[in-house]
């Protein structure tokens, strides 16, 4: 059995409603990642009900899926979310609907959850800019996210902005970013663009402001796969057993069977079956690291065929 993930390459619960839904008639979905198909082409994962875990669902707006959700818990389908905001502006993040809209609908979402820890909050990145988004930006955009989510979940995840070359080739006009910091798996990118800005002590004072704002509204400020706070902050697992407590002993039991299965450095998630792809997102965020440029998402997104066994 395993956990399908939907999906850390895409929205699938903002654009592919539908898609999904069909796919889970069929029993079946086939995708691609970024290193290929295999020998047919794509790979395809089981979507028949004895097995599958549950669904881990990654979006940054719901709206569109609350039928999905539905049917889910009609057939007792376990299902748990990552939910990203960021409060960021059109030319961060052109596609997201207002920040309001976002936490409306991750409250709606909540409530159709066995429990809170059913569903965790991402603010991620923490993107720093001169410009707007500074310190007492962060401050103020967090505390008022926070302050409504409290008591809807009990887990905030963070990191800061990956320094990827898709998403240094995109930075909008007058922006300065404060990029993660260099380290051997970084020293190329920083020596390709000397003039990038990494995060320094003021955004790890930051971090601990965060984490206290967080922790006053009963949210655990956790950190995603920077493994250079991890004597700072407690770390994150975005797909472990305690996503799913509150559906019970028996789905524990079948989690406990899953090996590790980590998607990038210093991740502690356990291993899962995305069903997503690369370049079908056409939400057009700029740090993104798995579209290539917008109009690519938004072409491959149009051509979509719901119909489909793949994305595209």
């Amino acid at each position: 059995m395993h956990i399908i993930s939907a999906s850390r390459r895409t929205d699938i619960p903002h654009y592919y409603a539908a898609w999904f839904r069909n796919r889970r008639k069929a029993g079946f979905a086939d995708y691609r990642t970024v290193f290929g198909g295999g020998k047919k082409g794509f790979f395809q994962a089981s979507l028949r009900p004895e097995d599958v875990i549950g669904y881990l669902f990654w979006t940054k707006f719901a709206g569109p899926f609350h039928d999905e959700l539905k049917a889910l818990r009609e057939e007792k389908v376990p299902y748990g979310f990552h939910y990203t905001i960021t409060g960021y502006g059109k030319e961060i993040e052109p596609g997201i609907p207002s920040r309001a809209a976002v936490i409306k609908d991750f409250l709606s979402v909540a409530k159709t959850l066995p429990g809170p820890e059913a569903i965790q909050w991402r603010y991620d990145p923490i993107l720093i800019s001169d410009r707007v988004y500074d310190h007492n930006w962060h401050l103020e955009n967090f505390e008022h996210i926070a302050s409504r989510l409290a008591g809807h979940t009990k887990v905030v995840n963070v990191s800061f902005t990956e320094p990827y070359q898709k998403a240094i080739s995109k930075v909008p006009d007058g922006h300065t970013i404060h990029w993660r910091q260099s380290d051997k798996h970084r020293d190329t990118i920083y020596q390709k663009n000397p003039d990038l800005c990494p995060v320094g002590e003021q955004e790890i004072e930051l971090l601990r402001e965060l984490e206290a704002i967080a922790k006053a509204k009963g949210i655990q400020l956790r950190v995603c796969c920077n493994r250079e706070y991890a004597d700072k902050f407690p770390l994150a697992q975005c797909c472990g057993a305690e996503l799913f407590a509150p559906y019970g002993p028996v789905v524990q039991w079948q989690i406990a069977s899953l090996s590790p299965g980590p998607s990038r450095e210093s991740c502690r998630c356990l291993k899962t079956v995305d069903i997503g792809m690369d370049n079908t997102c056409p939400a057009g965020c700029f740090y993104c690291y798995v579209t290539a440029s917008i109009e690519l998402a938004q072409k491959n997104c149009k051509a979509h065929d719901p119909k489909s066994s793949r994305l595209r």
